[in-house]
């Protein structure tokens, strides 16, 4: 199995090499992307690495990144399938001191036999997830090509479809989370290098614009359809979310959108991506967006018959 390492680390923020592809995929074929931590550097301080200890900033390691990768029979406009198989995180990773207000504090969060350490004594199970996947665009509207999603559902176990603007796909991955809160209120999760087993394939696609989510094994919850959307407030994010959601469950189940509104208005769960709009600007001004999901169960299926009384 090909594996695509962070090392040998760049020369420097000016080596050519930054510019050409991390190298070209086949479809079916399984490998392993190793993706940076969300700041290329060490976290540590003094030396020491202990829970909650503040991190010092060192220079950036110059890193090798997590694409793009360009897939071989891929043309514009077909859609990709990345199956997430596998993900392994690496010893230590960071997360911020915000909540309710962001702080900028980096603090370390060593990770040790699959569990999170947080001071003085606290552990949780690691949940590992991509916040950052896309094919390359041709214009700059992140959720029709994926991008900084940041949602739970990209985890071992998901496959992610994402429809191609240009030939070859040109994948990307980065800003992996060993554990990440639904909605990432302080702009981080646990930010840590990971290793990604992952698979490329064709997809049939869907009816929709914007990146589907489709989980394939039982992780934490049952198997589901999930939609994207993006929009300055939750509302419009929802609203796009919906209409895909609608389509999609209309096109699956050959249904009408009128009785594929009817379900999704009545079951969907409405889940959040990256919901701190423009708190994080610190007084900047600019695009602020949130990002959401609406997830339908697969439970859903039809008998063939009307019910009767």
């Amino acid at each position: 199995m090909r594996r695509f390492a962070r090392t040998p680390y760049y020369k420097g923020p000016d080596d050519p090499e930054r510019k050409e592809l991390r190298g070209t995929l086949k479809l079916g074929e399984t490998v392993i992307v190793e993706t940076v931590g969300g700041h290329d550097q060490d976290y540590e301080q003094i030396g020491r690495l202990r829970a909650g200890e503040v991190m010092e900033v060192h220079p950036p390691r110059h890193a090798r990144q997590g694409g793009p990768f360009y897939i071989e029979g891929i043309k514009a406009g077909d859609w990709v399938a990345v199956e997430i198989i596998a993900m392994e995180v690496g010893p230590y990773g960071f997360y911020r001191n915000g909540g309710p207000h962001w702080g900028s504090i980096r603090l370390i969060a060593p990770v040790r036999e699959g569990l999170v350490h947080f001071p003085p004594d606290f552990v949780v199970p690691i949940r590992p997830m991509i916040g950052y996947i896309n094919l390359a665009s041709v214009a700059p509207f992140e959720i029709d090509h994926g991008g900084n999603l940041d949602f739970n559902a990209v985890q071992p176990g998901s496959i992610i479809h994402i429809r191609a603007q240009k030939d070859g796909g040109l994948l990307f991955m980065c800003d992996v989370h060993a554990r990440m809160g639904d909605g990432e209120l302080t702009g981080t999760g646990v930010e840590i290098d990971a290793a990604i087993t992952l698979r490329v394939s064709r997809s049939p696609g869907f009816p929709v614009s914007a990146p589907v989510v489709e989980k394939t094994r039982v992780v934490e919850s049952a198997e589901e359809f999930l939609t994207s959307g993006q929009g300055e407030d939750w509302e419009e994010a929802l609203k796009m979310a919906w209409s895909d959601m609608v389509s999609l469950i209309a096109h699956h189940y050959q249904t009408t959108s009128e009785y594929a509104n009817l379900i999704v208005g009545t079951i969907a769960d409405a889940r959040p991506g990256y919901s701190a709009g423009g708190l994080n600007m610190r007084g900047r001004t600019g695009h602020r967006y949130v990002t959401c999901q609406l997830a339908v169960t697969k439970e859903l299926r039809r008998t063939g018959k009307p019910y009767t009384p």
